[in-house]
């Protein structure tokens, strides 16, 4: 069975955002929350932001209610939100009001979520991406009786509770391995005079560098090879099936920066910072422009105890000291190389180390079940808008 389909535009009302004049604080700062798309799909319900709105503020706009469905429209495209309370968006978000007694708000939501491909291909071919109103209003949803709407919702709900409650758990092992680092490296009083102190361009390979990846990643070439952006290294965990692709002429210009893996990959423009090691699948992939590559040498340090010392206080707030602010964000690869680290004695380095092994262990078996519950989502939302659930 499969259910009819019906525009949007026949079942909701669709409110495209607004930002309130930023040359008036008093527009701002209230209890109001302020719904940017980088808000849309961390959590299923929107009840808190970080920008939020004054009576002042909101009064210059439209709010929309509780249960609109929040969908982006310019920019990253088809990410999805629920407002949980009365709330504002700004104008890269439509907010979906559903008519109740056609869609029921969940369902609608879900709906909502499978239209991102469809979108990506309705978008004109422009700098920015974006989707009209009145192309938006087009799109349609499945409209199976109320009833039926409302069980389907239900199931997808708690197959989405469990995944969600799965990435929290990453979340939090994720940071463990600063708080191992705390516990045995920060409260140490040697580490301020016996341990060696090294720039990382001092801990890399002798015959290599640390350096930035390609300028333009171009159009996305799916029998390319894979580019690792700045989104990649702040996620939990990289999907490398799903990640951007450059076409291999646009990668032979820059072979330098080409991966093999066990490089520690920082974010420069943007996400500063953000860290992590590239693991063995990433051999043959590049970095974009916003990464750095830095090849650490394991007879000088152990990459994995540099990359925890990066994450750690310490440096972050060097790297936020240090930061430039061009159109974005951006710390160049002279701060990085000559970012200092404290090398503690080798057998520091080796507990260290067994200690986020195990870690690594316990977040590979959460990823594993994270796998298995996305899967199940994937599949159930597949069965319940074809009418097979």
């Amino acid at each position: 069975m499969s259910w009819p389909q019906v525009p949007l535009g026949e079942v909701s009302m669709i409110v495209t955002g607004k930002t309130p004049s930023t040359k008036d604080e008093a527009n701002f700062g209230g209890d109001i929350p302020f719904v940017t798309p980088a808000e849309l799909d961390a959590e299923a319900t929107i009840l808190s932001t970080p920008r939020t709105l004054s009576e002042i503020g909101a009064a210059s706009i439209k709010l929309v209610p509780k249960n609109a469905v929040l969908v982006g429209c310019i920019g990253t495209l088809g990410k999805v939100g629920m407002a949980g309370k009365p709330l504002a968006t700004n104008q890269q978000i439509n907010a979906v009001v559903f008519d109740e007694a056609k869609i029921w708000p969940r369902f609608g939501y879900y709906a909502a979520k499978r239209l991102r491909p469809e979108m990506e291909m309705m978008a004109p071919a422009t700098t920015v991406k974006i989707i009209s109103k009145s192309k938006f209003s087009e799109l349609t949803t499945p409209h199976p009786p109320l009833d039926e709407q409302k069980r389907i919702a239900g199931i997808l709900d708690q197959a989405d509770a469990l995944r969600r409650l799965r990435t929290r758990a990453l979340d939090k092992l994720n940071t463990l391995g600063q708080a191992i680092f705390h516990e045995m490296f920060v409260g140490n009083s040697q580490i301020t005079r016996d341990w060696k102190r090294l720039t990382l361009d001092e801990l890399i390979f002798e015959n290599d560098r640390i350096n930035y990846g390609v300028v333009q990643p171009g159009d996305h070439d799916a029998e390319g090879v894979p580019i690792i952006r700045v989104a990649d290294l702040a996620a939990p965990t990289v999907d490398f099936e799903s990640v951007k692709r450059i076409s291999r002429l646009i990668d032979a210009s820059y072979s330098r920066s080409r991966l093999k893996g066990g490089e520690i990959l920082i974010g420069c423009v943007g996400s500063i910072g953000s860290t992590m090691i590239a693991p063995p699948e990433f051999n043959g992939a590049n970095i974009a422009r916003a990464v750095a590559r830095v090849p650490v040498d394991p007879q000088k340090c152990d990459p994995r105890f540099v990359a925890e010392y990066i994450k750690s206080d310490i440096v972050q707030r060097y790297f936020q000291k240090e930061v430039r602010l061009v159109a974005q964000p951006t710390l160049n690869i002279k701060q990085i190389r000559e970012t200092e680290v404290v090398v503690p004695p080798v057998e520091l380095q080796q507990d260290f180390l067994s200690r986020i092994s195990l870690l690594d262990s316990s977040k590979n078996q959460v990823v594993e079940g994270i796998t298995r519950t996305d899967d199940l989502f994937t599949s159930l939302q597949h069965r319940a808008f074809r009418g097979e659930l």
